[in-house]
């Protein structure tokens, strides 16, 4: 079975990498050297600017579009983009200075009121759209006059300006005018523009001749040496190693660590990512805090991050050291026999260990996500929950169900999420408001003293910001509605000519790299 098993791998791995339509690298193939090929382990969903948070979206729109700010690549502290100066009026109130001489990839004017109007629509808690969940209170934005841009908070967010590092600003008429247009043909202000996309096969990028960055070179923080970048969507980890290694692709992401020493450049990183398994607590049996208990020690946590997975630390928090409420909690232990016992506890009481569960994942995102999720399904079946399977599911199918909020889980579905979540924002609230509150568009847990305890949180500052947000990582560590697992290292592999520096937010900026 194994030797069948690499055998059809290998072969997946000539056919497909044969099959890549004549556009790959240039690095190891003699081609225009401005000219770049990324092969990527999943095709964005949609190329709405709000997709621009996500890791199947932002290495394309994180090039199309910017953001008030941006973090230093190096430092991570944050940094002008679109805008050149901010500032806290009062509590509810920041100012943003934009900066001059900006357009949009359509020739409109990039000023205040383009980005109050953009912004307002991306953050219409109406829309709902997936970042929303990210982005703490309420905020209306308006133009004070041409260039000077004001933001309310429906109540006190002093972390306003790091959220908004999340979030793109797209050209608004086109929202207004062609709302189908802002899915699949993005336009922003950045040094890439959009050219075309081939669902399923590419998504091609050209510079942007009129990027402000051309003139503003200390604060573009970049260059625009490549000139055209086309990218692949494989999500076979060994087909992207191979197209790298074969010269038909010139920059591959996320994959192993062996992968990427036998690439001929290999770039790694650590990231802001954390592997977590979530849990339907709506679902009666998930629900009982014993079985969530076992589960978190059913399985070896070692083995998910470095076994089968592409190496990194193991954490108890959804969230690494460096953000803002970190409680340096333990790793959940693994401990197989007390898990036996605490689901033996559990059904003596009627619960049922019988019912369907599903450990379930994202195609092409988390590395052998597909080995993962089965093992930690097996693993589940041997502490007496005969029920659990695993299942991957592509992109699309998996947000809906991810993204489906609390109140809407049918008690009955008992899945178990394999994901990575990022926190970019480097403070715990943004996880608590995703992840753990009752109205978090990806939680599946519900407790209305969490809820107080966030919101007292959220309008905190300083030391007392970072007390209160670490016992809410006291709290949900006891009640395991999610698992944390582990920060994976990302690893990048890459042609020798082509010089790239990975960054800890993840994202993949073509004004970064340089051909030597």
């Amino acid at each position: 079975m194994r030797i069948g098993a690499v055998a059809t791998l290998a072969a997946a791995v000539m056919v497909l990498t044969a099959c890549s339509g004549g556009t790959g690298g240039n690095g190891g193939d003699g081609g225009d050297s401005s000219e770049i090929t990324i092969a990527l382990g999943e095709e964005p969903r949609t190329l709405a600017s709000w997709n621009a948070y996500s890791n199947d979206g932002h290495p394309i729109l994180r090039n199309v579009g910017e953001a008030l700010l941006n973090r230093d690549p190096e430092t991570a502290e944050l940094v002008p983009e679109l805008a050149t100066e901010w500032s806290q009026v009062d509590d509810l109130n920041w100012s943003f200075t934009l900066r001059e001489g900006v357009k949009f990839h359509n020739g409109k004017d990039f000023n205040a009121q383009a980005a109050a109007d953009a912004l307002n629509y991306v953050l219409d808690a109406d829309n709902a759209f997936p970042m929303r969940t990210f982005l703490g209170p309420n905020v209306t934005f308006t133009a004070t006059d041409e260039f000077t841009l004001n933001a309310e908070t429906e109540t006190p967010d002093p972390i306003l300006p790091t959220r908004l590092y999340f979030v793109t600003i797209p050209e608004p008429s086109q929202i207004k005018d062609d709302p189908a247009a802002y899915e699949t043909n993005p336009i922003g202000t950045g040094p890439y523009k959009f050219v075309s996309w081939e669902r399923g096969q590419n998504i091609v990028l050209e510079a942007n001749p009129d990027w402000w960055g051309l003139t503003d070179t200390d604060d573009a923080r970049g260059t625009q040496e490549i000139q055209k970048a086309t990218y692949l969507f494989r999500p076979e980890t060994a087909v992207r190693a191979a197209m790298v290694g074969q010269g038909e692709a010139d920059l591959v992401n996320r994959i192993t660590t062996e992968q990427c020493d036998d690439s001929p450049k290999c770039e790694s990183t650590p990231t802001v990512e954390m592997v977590l398994l979530r849990l339907d607590t709506p679902n009666p049996t998930l629900g009982d805090l014993r079985i969530r208990q076992a589960i978190s020690m059913a399985f070896d946590k070692d083995v998910v991050m470095n076994d089968l997975g592409g190496g990194g630390d193991l954490f108890g928090q959804i969230v690494g050291s460096a953000a803002v409420g970190y409680a340096d909690l333990e790793p959940y232990p693994y401990d197989p026999e007390k898990a036996k016992e605490l689901v033996a506890e559990a059904a003596a009481d009627g619960v049922d260990v019988t019912v369907p569960l599903q450990v379930n994942a994202r195609e092409g995102y988390i590395l052998r996500a597909n080995e993962q999720i089965q093992y930690i399904a097996d693993q589940l079946v041997a502490i007496g929950l005969t029920g659990a399977t695993s299942g991957m599911y592509e992109t699309a199918a998996f947000e809906e169900q991810w993204t489906m909020g609390y109140d809407n889980i049918p008690p009955e579905r008992g899945l178990l999420g394999l994901q990575q979540h990022g926190n970019e924002l480097m403070d715990f609230s943004q996880s608590i408001a995703g992840y753990y509150s009752c109205d978090g568009a990806t939680s599946a847990f519900c407790d209305p003293e969490l809820d107080k305890m966030y919101v007292e949180a959220n309008a905190a500052t300083g030391d007392d910001r970072q007390a209160k947000l670490a016992a809410i990582a006291e709290f949900v560590y006891d009640e395991v509605p999610v698992i944390p697992i582990g920060a994976p290292s990302f690893n990048f592999g890459l042609v020798e000519d082509l010089n790239w520096t990975p960054r800890m937010d993840g994202f993949i900026l073509l004004k970064e790299m340089t051909r030597s």
